[in-house]
């Protein structure tokens, strides 16, 4: 969401209608610790002008740490409330490497983030699905917006993941919790003027999709993979 206000109605006048935004603390001094580098100010203003703009599918992403965040919860779900925002509840993943804490002591569990949710708002379990890895719920405060929670360690979604990423380095990625990838850009520039080949490139690579990642949430590294390079 850094660039977004400035990208906001060019992306939305080409066409753009879905944006997810990463915000894990509303305190400017924590928020970029969390995220080394953010400025939680220019994230806002983002946001207020994808608004502006004219989005009305923009989903906030949070990624909660016992310890770190976690007592934030209800702050990130009001903020949303007020700008008529879906959420989604994230439990880390054990990508990439860090100092700043111990994934074994921060993590913290989709259920917990409900239990938490429960003391300010009323959650009601919805049947609302994008047939990926969020499971949703509504608020009886605000029934408008969706709290979606992406629970990989506590409840595994990974027999009916339909996501895949495409990196900034052109791969087409099978699963963030493993190396399993297809080369795209080697595919379009072996077969210039071949949209055809690129297609089947993608759906053959669905058969390389793996049954499941192997995340624990202990402090060892899985893969090492930076989000600012892997894409949504």
């Amino acid at each position: 969401g850094s660039q977004l206000d400035r990208l906001a109605a060019p992306l939305f006048k080409a066409g753009v209608t879905r944006l997810n935004i990463s915000l894990d603390s509303l305190d400017p001094q924590r928020f970029r610790e969390l995220t080394r580098t953010g400025d939680l100010h220019k994230v806002i203003a983002g946001i207020d002008a994808a608004n502006a703009a004219g989005f009305v599918h923009t989903k906030l992403n949070c990624v909660v740490m016992h310890g770190r965040n976690d007592h934030e919860i209800n702050d990130l779900l009001a903020f949303a409330i007020d700008r008529n925002l879906d959420v989604s509840f994230i439990e880390e993943m054990p990508l990439g490497i860090i100092s700043e804490h111990s994934r074994a002591e921060s993590f913290y569990s989709s259920d917990q983030v409900r239990e938490r949710i429960a003391e300010r708002y009323t959650l009601i379990p919805s049947t609302d699905s994008t047939q990926g890895p969020s499971r949703y719920w509504r608020l009886a405060e605000a029934p408008g917006i969706r709290i979606g929670f992406i629970s990989p360690h506590s409840h595994n979604f990974c027999g009916t993941c339909n996501r895949v990423r495409l990196t900034v380095e052109g791969r087409l990625l099978l699963c963030l919790g493993n190396e399993h990838s297809v080369d795209l850009k080697a595919v379009l520039r072996a077969n210039p003027g071949q949209p055809q080949k690129l297609e089947k490139a993608i759906i053959d690579a669905m058969q390389l999709k793996p049954w499941s990642h192997n995340f624990t949430h202990d402090d060892g590294v899985q893969v090492v993979r930076f989000m600012n390079m892997t894409g949504g």
